[in-house]
């Protein structure tokens, strides 16, 4: 099977955008522009003909809807994927996002864009492989199909949210996992766990602590903590307490299957979790977290 071309249109060298692209593993073809138009002569000349265009955006606005189009008009063939930065957030509601788009946050992407790449290289039927003309309800509509693969353990779900904890286990339970659930005010002993999961805000106030008690009463089992619209500080103070993967709120139930498998498998190989990205230090992240100009 041929390696997937995948031409990289922004800031390649942004914190969230290399924790982002850290995800893309091996079995790829990856040329990077720093702008759109070393990206039309790469691709003009014919030193790259991309299967998927990922534009790297930190802020609405940066790359206009007629820069995308004329990338797509030299690449009619190629995905056209926006990898976003925080500032993004807002731009569906406020903004002028682009047409014809797929959209993933630099924070959804570790979880989302192996499998998606993976399946267009196989030319697999999945969200990213369906025609331009899909909508995001049709993509997601494309995640929820059916998994019949049944999964073993014990999952501990911690949550001050009596609602979210139920959703979680419901969720892990459909795929056999057994489940407990915890609050941090409740002192109870587990043994056994297989996996765990933090549910949480920003890892403000005592909830960094919260998670470190969390993944000192699995232990050594990994824990995926789930944070509402992450920072990159919020990913580094996360890893420093001892998580082994980090994914937004809210969470789409395929990225959460995988992320779990994932950790699930390099536990059971007996390997260290590896981060969902390029982790460093809080202050290395901190400083290099994007400005809006």
């Amino acid at each position: 099977m041929p390696a997937l071309s995948v031409l990289l249109v922004g800031d390649s060298k942004s914190a969230e955008f290399r924790y982002a692209l850290a995800a893309l593993g091996d079995g790829r073809q990856l040329a990077v522009a720093e702008d759109v138009e070393t990206a039309e002569r790469l691709i003009a000349s014919g030193k790259c003909t991309p299967d998927v265009l990922v534009v790297a955006q930190s802020f609405p606005g940066q790359f206009s809807a007629a820069a995308v189009e004329r990338l797509r008009r030299l690449a009619p063939l190629a995905r056209v994927v926006g990898l976003l930065g925080s500032w993004c957030e807002g731009e569906q509601r406020t903004g002028r996002p682009w047409p014809a788009t797929i959209r993933c946050y630099w924070h959804q992407w570790p979880a989302r864009a192996a499998r998606q790449l993976r399946a267009i290289r196989d030319r697999q039927l999945a969200a990213w492989s369906l025609p331009h003309t899909a909508t995001e309800e049709d993509r997601c509509l494309c995640e929820a199909k059916s998994d019949a693969t049944s999964r073993a353990g014990l999952v501990v779900v911690w949550s001050c949210n009596q609602a979210v904890a139920e959703w979680l286990c419901d969720a892990c339970t459909a795929r056999g996992w057994a489940t407990v659930w915890l609050r941090p005010d409740w002192h109870a002993a587990v043994s056994g766990a297989a996996l765990g999961i933090f549910e949480g805000a920003n890892l403000s106030g005592p909830q960094q602590d919260q998670l470190h008690r969390l993944c000192e009463l699995v232990e050594p089992a990994p824990v995926l903590a789930l944070l509402d619209f992450p920072r990159i500080e919020d990913v580094a103070c996360t890893m420093q307490a001892g998580a082994a993967a980090v994914l937004s709120k809210p969470v789409q139930l395929a990225d959460l299957y995988w992320q779990l498998d994932q950790l699930a498998h390099s536990a059971q190989c007996g390997q260290q979790p590896q981060p969902n990205g390029a982790a460093g230090s809080r202050k290395e992240m901190e400083g290099r977290a994007p400005s809006r100009p």
